[in-house]
């Protein structure tokens, strides 16, 4: 069992009574939506809280700016399916650079970069001021 499955210390409702709940009493609803996040936030180990609260914080101004929930629900679903294909780019990467470690290849620099990712620092003409002397 995970550390932070074991600290969850609110059971949740059935969707039926979820349901009912957001069609009779939004405001409840609402309440109860914020009482449950914000005890699992509490419940989780102090090193992810901080992320845990970030995305929370995303979460609800994507809510704000939707103007439906089915419209919001759909721009949460992107920012999850955004942030899985970034964890598993950054996986794949992880895997080609294990896999050649362990064929014995060198790793260079270019090789930690994924197409795409590399990047042309361009330097721009203008007045620079010459750093100071210890005259």
């Amino acid at each position: 069992m995970s550390e932070m499955s074991e600290r969850l210390p609110v059971a949740l409702p059935s969707h039926d009574e979820l349901a009912r709940l957001a069609r009779d009493d939004p405001p409840a609803y609402e309440a109860l939506r914020s009482e449950l996040i914000e005890s699992f936030i509490a419940g989780a180990p102090a090193r992810l809280k901080p992320r845990l609260m970030g995305i929370q914080f995303r979460i609800d101004h994507v809510r704000r700016l939707s103007r439906s929930p089915l419209g919001s629900t759909v721009r949460v679903y992107e920012l999850m399916w955004k942030s899985f294909l970034s964890l598993n780019n950054n996986w794949q990467e992880f895997m080609q650079l294990e896999e050649a470690l362990l064929l014995g290849h060198d790793i260079t620099e270019s090789d930690r970069c994924l197409p795409g990712r590399v990047a042309q620092i361009l330097e721009f003409p203008g007045n620079r001021s010459k750093p100071a002397t210890g005259n």
